[in-house]
């Protein structure tokens, strides 16, 4: 499953982001349900009275979708949510499914990112950060890009490049972060977050930027 592809329109509340997901659960189809959740990713949601009604529908529907492939993977991205959430109240429901053949992977991984997101939903979700000239998304990437922890700064470089984001501001946040980061990237996740600022910068300034010049003839 890859990271965040799409979400709700620029310019909502988040009352309104909030209830743009909550009325998702309703559409009839799998493949755009399982597409917009997996875009809670970048959101830095965490009220409850989304991610409850996500873990009631993973609750009422993950038995009888495991044969049903788009069904399965609608499910699948509840999961995910859930440990978008950052809240450990879910953490009881998802350990339930640890060693279920069907499920355990997301379940696994919900786990694993909700404690990261109970830090990172505050810095996503800043609306005092916000440039009211900048769509949303734009300035969700920026408030990742601008922590100091490199794991977010990775999802916030993994959400530009598989949203082809291309604002300036972004993409100079992405050259800045990247000359920060790459001379000194030495251990296996140092390297990743480098390679995901540089893979979002390439497709950012669409291959334009000196810096990408630079590091290519650098290597």
């Amino acid at each position: 499953l890859s990271l965040c592809i799409a979400g709700p329109a620029a310019g909502r509340t988040t009352e309104e982001d909030v209830q743009y997901y909550i009325g998702l659960l309703g559409n009839p189809s799998p493949r755009t349900q399982a597409t917009e959740f997996e875009g809670l990713a970048g959101m830095g949601l965490s009220d409850p009275r989304l991610f409850d009604e996500v873990e009631k529908r993973l609750l009422a529907d993950c038995e009888s979708v495991r044969e049903n492939r788009e069904e399965r993977a609608r499910v699948a991205w509840y999961f995910r949510a859930l440990g978008f959430s950052g809240d450990e109240k879910y953490l009881p429901t998802l350990s339930r499914f640890t060693e279920d053949r069907t499920y355990r992977n997301y379940s696994i991984a919900a786990q694993r990112d909700l404690p990261q997101y109970t830090k990172w939903n505050p810095v996503i979700s800043d609306r005092t950060k916000f440039d009211p000239k900048l769509a949303d998304d734009s300035n969700r990437i920026l408030n990742m890009l601008r922590s100091e922890d490199h794991r977010l700064q990775r999802v916030g470089a993994k959400r530009t490049f598989l949203t082809h984001e291309k604002d300036p501001a972004v993409v100079a946040m992405l050259a800045e972060k990247l000359t920060a980061s790459y001379p000194s990237a030495k251990d296996d996740e140092s390297l990743e977050t480098a390679g995901w600022l540089l893979n979002a910068l390439d497709r950012g300034s669409d291959g334009r930027h000196p810096l990408i010049r630079e590091i290519a003839a650098d290597k």
